[in-house]
């Protein structure tokens, strides 16, 4: 990793923290690269990762606007970045805890859960400085979010407010800053808690269906995986025990 990328992993939970307050947290060449050796240091035992900003009163203020006029960083590195942690097995949940700019939508858009902060704001100011937004990030804005609402973000660059943003299903839930950290930390142990062949299995169909393509056959060998797993049996009896289950990934 990098100083301005901050990275570990415990007890099943890996914690990436944006580190670069004196750039509002913008994603240069460097801050790309260690997120993305971050994401390939991945341990097979992890089952959640938490992206967040280790400081600041931004969360993320996307590329780093000084390496693109520099002509040293392209939205295709930015857009790579984002379609790793889109794709990865285990859930993503993004924390919010400052204003979001720019690429720091996609980030948090690519995520499959995202709290946020309730005095946030969010833009996207593209279409504002003569910038295309990457071609995958406008799909999966406009899969999520639908036609009308991307391009009110997109084109219009309009400025969000924190309960815009849950109104629009821009974010799942807004907390309290004093109380962000906890509640992320409290969905982050309930996420690593669930069944990872079966969190797995659901993520890859959801995400195939997203796109209008879900494969059947291989639908119906990640159901019957789980149908077959260790984890089922050990579900079903946990249930009747009335105790937490242990799941071990088989």
């Amino acid at each position: 990793m990098t100083s301005t990328i901050l990275f570990e992993q415990e007890a099943g939970i890996a914690t990436l923290q944006f580190n670069r307050p004196d750039r509002r947290n913008a994603l240069g060449r460097d801050e790309l690269s260690g997120i993305q050796k971050a994401l390939a240091a991945l341990k097979p035992e992890t089952r959640v990762l938490v992206i967040t900003s280790a400081s600041g009163s931004i969360f993320c203020a996307g590329a780093d606007l000084q390496q693109i006029r520099a002509g040293e960083l392209d939205g295709d590195q930015f857009q790579q970045v984002t379609n790793e942690l889109a794709d990865l097995p285990i859930p993503t949940l993004c924390v919010v805890n400052g204003n979001v700019f720019g690429g720091g939508c996609e980030l948090a858009m690519s995520c499959d859960f995202r709290l946020a902060a309730d005095h946030i704001i969010m833009r996207v100011p593209a279409s504002a400085i003569g910038l295309c937004y990457p071609i995958e990030g406008i799909e999966r804005m406009v899969s999520r979010l639908g036609v009308n609402l991307a391009k009110r973000i997109l084109v219009a660059a309009e400025e969000f407010s924190a309960k815009q943003m849950l109104e629009f299903g821009i974010v799942n839930r807004l907390i309290h800053s004093d109380q962000l950290m906890n509640e992320s930390e409290l969905t982050a142990k309930m996420l690593a808690q669930r069944a990872p062949l079966a969190v797995t299995a659901m993520l890859k169909i959801i995400r195939q269906a997203e796109r209008g393509s879900v494969v059947a056959n291989e639908a119906r060998e990640l159901a019957l995986m789980c149908s077959e797993s260790d984890d089922l049996k050990e579900g079903l009896l946990a249930q009747k025990e009335r105790r937490a289950p242990v799941f071990k990934g088989a």
